[in-house]
């Protein structure tokens, strides 16, 4: 009696040549071969372009622009003298002090102010129409009343760093309490809280918070730029020592190229805490780490 042979595994067989593209790489459902991309990749395409740029720049500046204009390589050979400049150093760390400050403070007003309006229909409804006034009117136009009520002081920069930090705060805190409890996920939670009895500051801080964190976060990543803003005018108007000082006085005197590293000394400050706050995201917020790399790519 002849025993029928066994037909090979399945798992040994190769893949159809339709479904593979040449070297073996495998075919997106568009019929292409799938590309990804590394970290590598994207550093290096991001190296070339700022190398492009300072050589337009290089360029357009040296052959058009009269010689007080700053080109990138005279701006580059002044880091290392304004980096050791004492005046420079003193400013910068008042500067960035009085808008570490001021984002703290912001971020408590802000999450409190914002957490009220969202639970609360009335204070919704009473406090909507000015914080969205103030959110979108320049509240540097408030910079002279501010240095008269507080002096030319540093009170006055902490003052209007933290007016300009927390509107944004408020506004994306409350829109985040809002469009949770219009979700499923929240109303669950909150369903399962009353039913436990849970008591309403429970609710509110082990549920509406929770859920509005990446409202919170966002709205502190926008008042990071906000915080800048108004230490810098604040500086130019009232004349306070801070690294907006250091700029205008070095632009009026036509030490641009020196100004233009204390401008790079801001981006990268407001580009590390922006940093610092997607760690943040990535770390205590995992499940909305795909939107995060969304936004960064």
């Amino acid at each position: 009696m002849s025993v029928p042979a066994r037909e090979p595994a399945t798992a040994a067989r190769p893949a159809p040549r339709s479904l593979r593209a040449a070297g073996g790489r495998p075919r997106d459902p568009g019929g292409g071969p799938s590309r990804r991309y590394g970290p590598g990749t994207a550093v290096t395409v991001r190296v070339i372009a700022a190398v492009v740029i300072l050589a337009l720049w290089q360029f357009t500046a040296s052959a058009f622009a009269p010689a007080y204009i700053p080109r990138p390589s005279r701006t580059l050979a002044q880091i290392p003298a304004v980096l050791g400049d004492q005046q420079f150093l003193s400013g910068t760390a008042s500067t960035l002090l009085a808008v570490l400050e001021g984002l703290v403070i912001a971020a408590v007003i802000g999450t409190a102010a914002g957490l009220v309006m969202g639970r609360l229909r009335d204070v919704d409804r009473l406090l909507r129409l000015y914080v969205n006034s103030f959110y979108a009117m320049p509240i540097v136009a408030l910079v002279p009343l501010l240095t008269v009520w507080f002096g030319y002081t540093p009170t006055a920069r902490l003052a209007i760093i933290v007016i300009e930090a927390t509107l944004p705060i408020v506004f994306n805190v409350a829109e985040g309490v809002r469009a949770a409890s219009a979700g499923d996920g929240q109303g669950g939670y909150e369903d399962v809280a009353r039913a436990f009895r849970a008591p309403w500051w429970r609710v509110w801080t082990g549920v509406a918070l929770p859920a509005c964190l990446p409202s919170l976060l966002a709205g502190l990543d926008l008042a990071i730029g906000r915080a800048l803003i108004g230490a810098v005018v604040a500086e130019f108007i009232a004349g306070l020592n801070g690294i907006g000082y250091y700029i205008l006085f070095n632009v009026r005197s036509f030490h641009q190229d020196d100004a233009l590293v204390a401008v790079g000394v801001l981006v990268a400050f407001a580009l590390l805490l922006r940093a610092l706050i997607n760690l943040a995201v990535r770390r205590g917020l995992p499940w909305y780490q795909p939107s995060v790399r969304g936004e960064q790519a």
